[in-house]
């Protein structure tokens, strides 16, 4: 039996991504950081940083005006990744929240 693809639209994502450049607090475990968010998705987001993080590695980054978000590291590319969050954004936080950024 074929498993059904993770994403369904064209290019691998479930919904298109803004482009933003917003400093953001992360945190994984004892470590944390100012991360910059490069683009976000009510799904999740690609961050740049300086730090050491795996594939499905679990951390909570901090958007402004909500509490910290749980996500998990989708893919990792020297000094950026993926992010998919644990709970996606309801629709009219995603928006209040770009508008913020």
């Amino acid at each position: 039996m074929a498993s059904e693809p993770q994403f369904r639209n064209t290019g691998g994502r479930r919904a298109d991504r803004r482009s933003i450049a917003a400093t953001v607090q992360f945190r994984a475990g004892t470590r944390r950081a100012n991360v910059q968010i490069r683009d976000i998705s009510r799904f999740g987001a690609r961050i740049g940083g300086v730090f050491l993080v795996h594939n499905d590695d679990h951390f909570f980054v901090k958007l402004p005006g909500l509490e910290a978000i749980e996500a998990r590291v989708a893919w990792v590319e020297e000094f950026e990744f993926g992010c998919e969050f644990i709970r996606p954004l309801n629709e009219v936080v995603f928006e209040a929240v770009t508008r913020s950024l």
